[in-house]
């Protein structure tokens, strides 16, 4: 009975090893088989999102279908080098200094404010004329230059005293020697030439006195002059 049990008990083991080694062959023939698919499960729905605004497209910076111009090529010289090619540049030429002028002359001392002549009417053909000039000197003074000319036919007068009055002012002198020959024409003859300092402003009267102490004149005709006079109004501004 025993070795009936023994021998049942292995041909269960027997049989349950062959169905594991049948069951181990059918698996690993079906291994390549697509894994089966889960079910998916139900999910929350999805939070809605905000889109962020596009950015304007840039604007082109120039028209559609502007070209900016090519730069301007580099000066060529007449050898037919760039003259932009130098790396080192030429120095600036160093200025030369300005001449020097020369200083201008001062303008001579004293503004001329008045000028006249005025002259004798003796009747006969010897008469003096007078000029004169008057110049501001400043500090309030006046010069007054004064010429004395005698104009005659034939003359010979030795030196004779001059006398100047003017507004106040006198002046001596002693004329010159008149010596003329010419009976064809009147002659000018320098008498004298003064200068007289007066206030600036001064006007008046002047007489000039030419002590003659002579004749004019040929037989009848003779004329005693024994002074020759010339006066007029003067002002010196």
């Amino acid at each position: 009975m025993k070795i009936q049990r023994i021998v049942v008990l292995l041909l269960v083991l027997a049989l349950v090893i062959g169905l594991e080694v049948v069951l181990m062959t059918k698996c690993s023939s079906d291994s390549g088989d697509p894994a089966p698919t889960e079910t998916p499960t139900a999910t929350e729905p999805a939070a809605e999102t905000t889109t962020e605004p596009t950015a304007p497209p840039s604007v082109p910076s120039a028209a559609p279908g502007y070209t900016s111009p090519p730069a301007p090529a580099a000066p060529v010289n007449s050898s037919g080098t760039n003259n932009n090619a130098s790396s080192t540049q030429a120095p600036a030429p160093t200025q030369a200094p300005a001449p020097t002028q020369a200083p201008t002359q001062a303008p001579p001392a004293g503004t001329v404010t008045a000028s006249n002549s005025f002259s004798s009417d003796t009747g006969t053909g010897v008469n003096m004329a007078v000029s004169w000039t008057a110049t501001d000197m400043g500090n309030g003074t006046t010069r007054l230059t004064i010429n004395g000319t005698v104009n005659s036919y034939s003359l010979q007068v030795m030196s004779q005293p001059v006398s100047i009055s003017f507004s106040g002012y006198a002046k001596s002198l002693m004329g010159n020697s008149i010596d003329v020959s010419n009976n064809g024409s009147i002659s000018s003859s320098t008498l004298f030439s003064t200068t007289m300092d007066v206030a600036t402003g001064t006007s008046g009267t002047m007489n000039v006195v030419w002590s003659y102490n002579g004749t004019y004149g040929t037989g009848d005709n003779q004329v005693s002059l024994p002074t020759i006079t010339a006066s007029d109004y003067v002002y010196t501004d």
